[in-house]
């Protein structure tokens, strides 16, 4: 692939990172020079509250009507790339790079003579430009190898480049050589009506059956779409530069240029505007906008254009989990895994959704299949640990959540969890540790100071503890279980003024905690306010008529009445 298909993970999606899938294939001696030109996003754990929307599935109805610098109608194929390529590298010369064209043609027509059988026309452009001229091919994404000044320059492009360049060349034959693309991918073929033949520039030109393509994992295209036309069709010029935008814009997204990028897609969309992975790909830029409504809605049209898409329903899916929509989210990662069942990511972020609604066993069984996948898929490790602490199955947890840091050792997040599965099981001492390793990393996270200062309190370390509970107010200064707990442990520290400033903001903060009445109860009793020691014993019973230590508390009463005659 020449450009990574990341997914959040997020969101991890984080859209789960990201994270990228590994197809571990050699299903095909092709798959490795595929381009991979849709940026899958990954699961995100931050909701936002958001309503999805119902869209029409048109995409006619949906593409842009705007105005271009550029007009592929009144240039060759070759211009147009140039002069695409000049909007990235201003300086360059179009009509020298042409020269360098018109020598590579004239090269090619010297070795052809008169040869008119396809074959041989094909098999000399091949030898010229790949064994004689030695063009290569690299799978990677980069602006300098989807641009023809530079792939003419360093002789080195990606499908991208060597197609632009190939077809360019065709183009200067005057051959009947067109682009074809596929979902993530594209290529050249000759078809003069009587003999047609694919042509992969990715690897060197060698011949590939339009079948190959079909039933790729992850890139499956439906028979509705092949009859539709939208692929595996001979392309337009116009269709063919859509593809250098499309590459373009996912270039811009990863730099971070969202508007350069929202403006390539868009002028891809308007060229071709039968590609779903174009629409997939303008989603992702829409969710980076935060635009719920049309980041689904290109989903969705996604899905129309190629109903056998997966990344598309990963991609929806994973929106909707965002916007905690789980069921819808879990319909569309379902999806996904029967068109592409080789994506571990799928399989994770799934687990995760069925671990939102309560099914831990299923979130389970799928981060063992994500795990089976990807053998170092370290977040599946955690998560399934996660799960597994959930059901009741400390042991397995802590073996999942040691594994993942074996793999991913700088996870911050992950010291986190084993800790408090440390401090669950009572391990104060790892507890803290691993707590405290996580703080490193995140100094301000007011949880993980709370976290520690119980585990500090359970190993009777009470001053540190204090300090913790400091630390967490400090930073979260509006939580009252916080400030009762804190008063706790003023108590312990023969601290009764400090202990009972804590219990009054406690109760300020959430005045119906019963337990709260009952320490400040005691704390008044302490320091010889009897009155006040009656009055919070009496609301503790009112608001806990059924507590355990209820006929104590009422003989406490008694005596406090008894101490006023």
């Amino acid at each position: 692939m020449d450009l990574s298909t990341s997914m959040h993970t997020n969101k991890m999606r984080k859209r789960p990172q990201i994270t990228q899938i590994n197809k571990k294939s050699m299903r095909s001696v092709f798959v490795f020079f595929f381009c991979a030109i849709c940026v899958i996003c990954g699961f995100k754990y931050s909701f936002i509250g958001l309503k999805y929307a119902s869209f029409d599935l048109l995409a006619e109805d949906f593409r842009p009507n705007l105005v271009w610098e550029i007009n592929t109608q009144e240039t060759g194929l070759a211009r147009t790339a140039l002069q695409i390529a000049q909007e990235s590298y201003p300086e360059i010369d179009v009509e020298l790079y042409l020269k360098k064209l018109d020598t590579i043609v004239k090269n090619i027509k010297t070795s052809l003579r008169d040869e008119t059988e396809p074959e041989q026309i094909i098999k000399t452009i091949n030898s010229v430009l790949f064994n004689e001229l030695q063009f290569k091919y690299v799978q990677t994404g980069e602006l300098d190898y989807i641009s023809l000044n530079k792939v003419l320059d360093t002789k080195t492009g990606n499908c991208i480049g060597l197609s632009i360049l190939y077809l360019s060349i065709a183009e200067g034959l005057q051959l009947p050589v067109y682009g074809v693309s596929v979902p993530e991918h594209i290529f050249v073929r000759y078809d003069d009506g009587d003999f047609r033949k694919n042509i992969e520039t990715g690897y060197e030109g060698m011949a590939t059956p339009d079948s190959y393509y079909v039933h790729m994992p992850g890139k499956r295209i439906s028979q509705t779409s092949i009859r539709n036309g939208y692929y595996l069709k001979n392309l337009t010029t116009n269709e063919v530069i859509a593809n250098i935008y499309l590459n373009r814009s996912i270039i811009q997204k990863e730099k971070g240029n969202i508007n350069a990028a929202l403006k390539d897609i868009n002028h891809a969309i308007q060229l071709h505007g039968n590609d779903a992975v174009a629409y997939c790909n303008r989603g992702v830029l829409y969710e980076k906008m935060n635009d719920i409504d049309l980041a689904i809605k290109d989903y969705t049209i996604a899905i129309a254009l190629n109903p056998d898409y997966a990344p598309a329903y990963y991609n929806r899916g994973s929106l909707y989990a965002s916007i905690e929509v789980i069921d819808k989210a879990i319909m569309d990662y379902s999806k996904a895994l029967s068109l592409d069942p080789t994506s571990a990511l799928s399989y994770y972020n799934r687990g995760i959704a069925f671990k939102m609604v309560g099914r831990a066993d299923l979130a389970i069984e799928d981060m063992s299949n994500a795990i089976s996948l990807n053998p170092k898929f370290a977040a599946a490790y955690a998560q399934r640990g996660l799960a597994y602490a959930e059901s009741g199955e400390p042991e397995k947890a802590l073996e999942d959540f040691n594994r993942a840091l074996e793999l991913d050792p700088g996870n911050a997040e992950i010291y986190m969890k084993r800790g408090i599965l440390h401090a669950d099981a009572q391990r104060y001492d790892e507890a803290i540790e691993d707590i405290t390793t996580f703080i490193k990393f995140t100094p301000n996270n007011s949880f993980a100071y709370y976290i520690r200062a119980k585990a500090y309190r359970g190993n009777g370390n009470i001053e540190m503890s204090l300090k913790d509970y400091d630390r967490v107010i400090e930073l979260s200064p509006r939580l009252a279980g916080v400030y009762f707990e804190r008063g706790q442990i003023k108590n312990q520290l023969e601290m009764p003024e400090d202990a009972l400033a804590d219990f009054n903001t406690s109760l300020d903060l959430f005045p119906y905690n019963p337990f709260a009445y009952l320490h400040r109860g005691n704390t008044f009793k302490k320091l010889g306010k009897n009155e006040d020691a009656r009055k919070d014993y009496q609301i503790y019973l009112k608001l806990n008529p059924n507590a355990p230590d209820a006929e104590e508390i009422k003989s406490t009463l008694e005596d406090l009445k008894s101490s006023f005659k």
